[in-house]
């Protein structure tokens, strides 16, 4: 069954559960990536989704991007089990940035698909999602979205008692093993945090057969402390991160079983000087600094290219008292990137980036139901290579946003927005062959800066039996770098070249230009509860979404997400909850210049969860049961969906306790 019609939909059941977590006690949500003093999602008017609690649980995968890929405007480019980044209508990337608590991964996930995003998804508390260009707050590699992963590594108060928790699971496909612990304490003044985890898993099985060398395996440790006082507080972490993965194997070279290994030491330090003077309310300092190391193995003993990066990342918030009408803050975000490749297929030279922005951002209530909000940001870009020369760009971003309530249960937003994006070093210096994708990439050194034009609409209803959010949106972003097949012998198709660019070879030729583009679409979700009594909780969901992408020139862009429809149902009833989904993705056929069909197909998900103990000590048991129908789908947004299909029907049991 590759498809189902959307009567089907609607009757069997159950949307995007994290998406009903926005349009619900918005009041009680915190977004930790807005600055301080303007952390309350009610009054936010760009679209933002937060996942976490049980919703968390439901969703938690091995990466990043399988974690959000059922978010209305989310999807994911997964090259393999383990390199899977969030794709935000449309947009991957650089031009998405993924933060842990406010700092980025400071990985090397961005310069290839194949490389892992260095942070567990087992491991966080809530999950951010910002569709739509958030240069504003954290700059150029957030023109497309933002992702927020929220840890408690760093406490900002000090637990009253021990608070520990593990968590375990099992893949009946991938026989993935996973065992994670958390533990929160303090005594007087000093607060601690201690997490890690450790999960491995086996080639996968899709509908058609194992995937060859999808295999992962992953460990990473953390540990932070916090001086907490009526001040505020001060403390540090550190973590560790290893992992290594297969990629899966090319059927036309089935020989070989290319792998990556990656490690990363990473420290952080934050602090917030609570003031409450004539002019400073609040000051929050935010730094990571890390050492990052991965090599790529072309086999099991032999070594190919060595990427390196040293980066650091700094911010600084100071929240001033009222100043008029407005309530905001002022800030400055700072830092450098050392990366370097070195082997056989380093396609990018060693290069340094060196940024300094400052920031500013003001909010209002116009009247008591209609809440205004402005800003603008000015960065300053530097990329040094080793065999080329300097390149820099100032970046002038400003947005404004208005969300009215315009009767007590329903709101609409506005937001208007005008940011620019930096070239990415590989889009500036690449020249080399890049075997992941098979392609042997150039860049320009000439590139313009990125400018995205952007609006969304968004119509709410946040209480009551029926709940919905719907939005807009439209992009036009001027200069749009984007990947371009090579025609030097003008035979009307794309040259093959051998690892030096000559003709003649299996590599694809391709080279960065620039051209103006427009995406445009919707999201909506909507949750309908049918009873609530003494038989339990019942509810009905319904979401999808829609996107929409091409140069000025009518040519489709690639790699677009196709449209999705779901529907399903969500019960609860004393300890024990459970529920079943059914998501359509609709067939992609607006493909760029050489792109191929991507065939729809329906996934048939279900999970349960039973709590056997709660309160202080609890113990809750869950099982997840997924591709149910045992589809074949292909994900279009990856480089490489005809040999990295989906997973095949699997199982997942495991359990949490906590004490």
């Amino acid at each position: 069954m590759k498809q189902l019609v959307l009567p089907a939909l609607l009757v069997f059941s159950a949307a995007d559960a994290a998406f009903a977590e926005e349009i619900e006690n918005l009041s009680d949500v915190d977004i930790y990536a807005r600055p301080i003093g303007l952390q309350s999602l009610e009054h936010v008017a760009q679209p933002i989704t937060v996942i976490n609690n049980e919703e968390l649980r439901e969703k938690q995968s091995s990466t990043i991007g399988e974690t959000l890929e059922n978010i209305p405007g989310v999807t994911t480019d997964r090259f393999s089990p383990l390199a899977s980044r969030p794709v935000i209508r449309g947009l991957a990337g650089p031009r998405v940035q993924v933060l842990e608590n406010g700092i980025g991964s400071l990985d090397v996930s961005t310069i290839s698909v194949d490389h892992a995003v260095s942070i567990d998804p087992i491991n966080a508390e809530q999950i951010e999602v910002f569709r739509g260009p958030s240069t504003l707050l954290y700059g150029s590699d957030a023109a497309g979205g933002l992702v927020n992963v929220v840890t408690n590594r760093i406490p900002d108060y000090v637990p009253d008692s021990l608070e520990a928790k593990i968590y375990s699971s099992y893949n009946t496909n991938s026989l993935e093993k996973l065992v994670s612990f958390q533990a929160d304490g303090g005594y007087e003044n000093i607060a601690f945090h201690l997490d890690g985890s450790d999960r491995d898993a086996k080639n996968y099985e899709s509908a058609d057969g194992t995937v060859a060398n999808s295999f992962y395996d992953v460990t990473n440790f953390n540990f932070g402390t916090s001086y907490v006082d009526d001040w505020g507080y001060v403390g540090v972490s550190y973590g560790r991160f290893d992992s290594t993965h297969g990629v899966p194997v090319n059927p036309e070279e089935p020989d070989e079983l290319k792998f990556l290994d990656s490690e990363q030491d990473r420290f952080d330090v934050n602090a917030q000087l609570n003031l409450d003077n004539s002019f400073i309310k609040a000051i929050r300092f935010q730094m990571g600094y890390n050492d990052y190391l991965h090599t790529e193995f072309e086999s099991p003993t032999e070594a190919g290219t060595v990427f390196s990066n040293e980066q650091l990342q700094g911010r600084m918030e100071l929240q001033h008292q009222k100043i008029g009408i407005f309530n905001g803050v002022i800030g400055t975000q700072f830092g450098y990137r050392d990366v370097s490749a070195v082997g056989e297929e380093a396609f990018i030279p060693k290069t340094n980036t060196d940024t300094f922005a400052l920031f500013i951002l003001e909010d209002t209530d116009i009247v008591e139901d209609v809440h205004f909000e402005i800003g603008g940001r000015y960065e300053h870009q530097t990329s040094d290579p080793d065999n080329a020369g300097e390149v820099s760009n100032d970046l002038y971003s400003v947005s404004s946003g208005i969300h009215w309530h315009f009767t007590d249960a329903m709101s609409l937003g506005l937001s208007i927005g005008r940011s620019q994006r930096a070239p990415a070093a590989e889009e500036l210096f690449a020249n080399g062959p890049h075997e992941a994708t098979s392609t042997f990439e150039v860049g320009d050194a000439g590139l313009d800066v990125e400018t995205a034009n952007s609006i969304d609409l968004s119509l709410a209803k946040e209480t009551g039996r029926l709940q919905f959010n719907t939005s807009l949106f439209v992009n036009y972003i001027e200069n749009f770098i984007f990947l371009q097949g090579v025609d030097s012998n003008n035979d009307g198709v794309v040259d093959e070249v051998d690892d030096d660019g000559n003709l003649g070879g299996e590599l694809l030729s391709v080279a960065f230009q620039q051209d103006d583009a427009i995406f445009y679409g919707f999201e909506f979700a909507s949750k309908f509860n049918v009873f609530n009594n003494n038989n339990g909780s019942l509810d009905w969901n319904v979401f999808g979404d829609y996107v929409r992408a091409e140069r000025t020139n009518g040519e489709n862009l690639p790699r677009i997400s196709p449209a999705r429809l779901g529907t399903g149902l969500d019960y609860s009833f004393n300890r024990f909850s459970a529920g079943v989904d059914l998501t359509t993705v609709l067939a992609q056929n607006d493909n760029a210049v050489l792109e191929t069909d991507t065939g729809g197909f329906t996934l048939l998900n279900m999970n349960a969860n039973y709590a056997l103990f709660e309160g202080e000590r609890s113990l809750d048991l869950f099982m997840r049961a997924n591709n149910l129908l045992d589809e074949d789908g292909a994900l279009h947004t990856s480089f490489i969906k005809d040999r990295a299909p989906i997973m095949g029907q699997s199982f997942i049991v495991g359990f949490q306790a906590g004490f």
